[in-house]
This record gives C-alpha cells, structure tokens and sequence, in this order.
C-alpha cells in the first residue's frame, strides 16, 4: 500500500518515512490476526511493546526532517500529535495487561488502525507534499 504516492521515487528519506509507515499497518495486523486466536492472545502485549520501539525510531527520524525543512509551529503540532499516539500506545499495553480478551485486543486493532490512518492520510500526506516541494525547490 503506497502511502504518499510516486513523486517519493527520488527522495531516499521520504521513501523511508513511507516504508515506516507501512510498518506501522504491519503490526496492527498481527494484532488484528491475534483476535480469534486465544491461545496467542499472550502476544499482543508484545507485538504493541515492538510497536512502541519502532514507532519512537520512527517519530525520532522524522521529526528530525521535519525540523530540517518546516516552520516551527507545523513541526510543534506534528510532535503532539505523535506525544498523543504514544500515549494510546501506552493505554493500550496497560488495558491488555488488566484484561487480555479477543474484544479489548479487537478495539485497540481498530482505534489503532483508525488513528494511525487519520494521522498519515491526513497529517502525513500534507506535511510530506510541502517537504518534497521544498527540498525540489532547494535543488
């Protein structure tokens, strides 16, 4: 699933951004296989905690280019809403570790899902747009 579409092929950081990104909907889907699978449910927390790891790697690098090219006041909004995902993050290794079922694991596939596509469909795609045009601009 192609994120930002094929003016990326030239830019090496902007494709890893959308690779990331790809990951992303690659761990929520281990965690949507998890639902009808009690006896893996066990693996949920962990494959959110892997998640969390890479997620930070993520927001790091691209917070960072970010940085390089946007004014302040994009980037800002930016970072919050990145505090605000790993905070559902956190809120969700805490729901699964008082209460690990086939339902919470479902809802946190799905408030995943909807997040983490609101957030690169809506947000991602735009500030991605205004960074390919600007670093075109700057060569």
């Amino acid at each position: 699933m192609k994120q930002v579409g094929s003016d990326v092929n030239n830019d090496v950081g902007i494709k890893n951004l959308d690779e990331d990104h790809q990951a992303i909907f690659n761990y929520i889907d281990q965690l949507q296989d998890l639902v009808n699978e009690p006896k893996n449910h066990g693996y949920a927390i962990a494959i959110i905690e892997r998640l969390v790891a890479f997620f930070l790697a993520h927001v790091i690098n691209e917070e960072q280019q970010l940085q390089q090219y946007l004014p302040t006041n994009i980037v800002a909004a930016h970072i919050l809403l990145h505090q605000s995902e790993l905070d559902i993050l956190d809120e969700s290794i805490r729901t699964l570790t008082m209460n690990l079922t086939s339902k919470n694991i479902q809802t946190i596939a799905d408030k995943l899902n909807y997040e983490f596509k609101n957030h690169i469909y809506r947000y991602d795609r735009n500030i991605i747009q205004k960074l390919i045009k600007i670093k075109s601009s700057r060569h």
